[in-house]
C-alpha cells in the first residue's frame, strides 16, 4: 500500500487487493487522524529521517565533521530510533522527531480543518484509466513508502505461489 499527495490537495491511494468494497466516505472521516495515522507516522521513513536530524543536533549520534566522518560514534540513527520506539516511545527526542515528521508530511491542524470543511462533499469515481488531472500525483507514486500488514500478506502469498510452483 502507498499514499501520494500533491500540493493541489489530490490524493492517490494504491493497494495490493481490490478496494472496491472500501467505503470512501469512511476513509475521509475526521476520526481517521487518530491512532492509525500516528502508527503509520511512527513507522515511516520520514520519521526515521527526522529522528536522524534531531539526534544529530542533540549530540546523540555523530555526523560528518570538517575532518571527515566522526569515528567515535558508530550507531545508526535508524537503530537508535527503533530501540527508543520499542523501549521509550515517549522520549523527548522521539516526540520532537515525530512532531517534525508530522509537520513535514502533513500539517495535521490544516488537514483536520480541511476534513471538517469537505465532509460529505467528496465525489469518488472509479476510472478506467488515469485522468489528466491525476498525472502530477501519479508521478509522485513511490516517493514515500507505507508499510503495513498488507505487505506481509503479499509476501506470504508470493512465497506460497513460489512453493506451489516448485512442488
Amino acid at each position: 500500500m502507498g499514499i501520494s499527495s500533491s500540493r493541489l490537495y489530490g490524493l492517490a491511494i494504491w493497494v495490493a487487493k481490490d478496494a472496491g468494497g472500501v467505503v470512501m466516505h469512511d476513509l475521509f472521516a475526521e476520526d481517521m487522524l487518530g491512532d492509525d495515522l500516528e502508527a503509520w507516522l511512527r513507522d515511516s521513513a520520514v520519521a526515521k529521517r527526522s529522528f536522524g536530524y534531531v539526534a544529530r543536533i542533540a549530540g546523540l549520534i555523530g555526523g560528518s565533521t570538517a575532518r571527515g566522518r566522526d569515528p567515535g560514534n558508530r550507531f545508526s540513527p535508524e537503530l537508535v530510533y527503533d530501540v527508543l520506539l520499542r523501549h521509550q516511545p515517549d522520549h523527548v527526542l522521539m516526540r520532537a522527531s515525530l512532531r517534525d515528521a508530522a509537520d513535514e508530511v502533513l500539517n495535521l491542524a490544516r488537514l483536520q480543518t480541511a476534513l471538517k470543511r469537505i465532509q460529505g462533499q467528496i465525489l469518488h469515481k472509479n476510472l478506467q484509466k488515469i485522468s489528466p488531472l491525476s498525472v502530477p500525483i501519479m508521478l509522485e507514486v513511490g516517493r514515500e513508502p507505507v508499510f503495513s500488514e498488507s505487505q506481509d500478506e503479499l509476501l506470504e502469498q508470493w512465497a506460497t505461489d513460489l512453493w506451489a510452483q516448485m512442488s
